[in-house]
């Protein structure tokens, strides 16, 4: 009955102006969380690149962040690769790597020994090209829409073919 008499001071009600700034901070920052999502999206998949140092690479981007680089020699054949953590921030890129994998008598061999300390910082110069800081440039030639995960124990792959 007090509480009927005598109405506590703080509303519990919010009011419209209240309402109005609680519904445009959400309508400006739904829009940005989902634009970094569908970025980071946009750059998911399998693709063919060339990078200064190496013959070919395949790197194998994924959404949530995971993914694999893989090198190739002149010939085609695997030489190396590496399970990747990737995250895209703005027009930035974060590398860290993890399993090495290695092609060994014909042979995927994987050994993963836990994720390096040190990452590995890209800015996204336009949308097919990595400059790494340092210098190294990464080219995105064309997305492969045949790649398969090379698994441990199967035989290595040759991207020529």
């Amino acid at each position: 009955m007090k509480y009927l008499r005598n109405p506590p001071l703080n509303p519990v009600c919010v009011s419209p102006l209240q309402s109005c700034a609680i519904a445009l901070m959400l309508f400006l920052l739904l829009p940005l969380a989902a634009t970094a999502e569908s970025a980071q999206q946009k750059w998911a998949g399998n693709w063919l690149v060339v990078s200064e140092g190496d013959d070919q690479l395949v790197w194998q981007l994924n959404a949530d962040g995971s993914g694999y680089a893989y090198g190739f020699n002149s010939g085609g054949r695997l030489t190396h690769g590496f399970a990747i953590n990737w995250q895209l921030d703005g027009d930035r890129v974060r590398v860290r790597t993890g399993a090495s994998v290695s092609c060994k008598g014909g042979v995927v061999s994987v050994a993963f020994r836990g994720w390096s300390r040190s990452t590995l910082l890209f800015a996204v110069i336009d949308g097919r090209h990595w400059l790494q800081a340092g210098g190294g440039l990464l080219s995105f030639q064309r997305r492969l829409s045949g790649w398969n995960t090379p698994k441990a124990g199967s035989n290595c792959p040759n991207i020529a073919s």
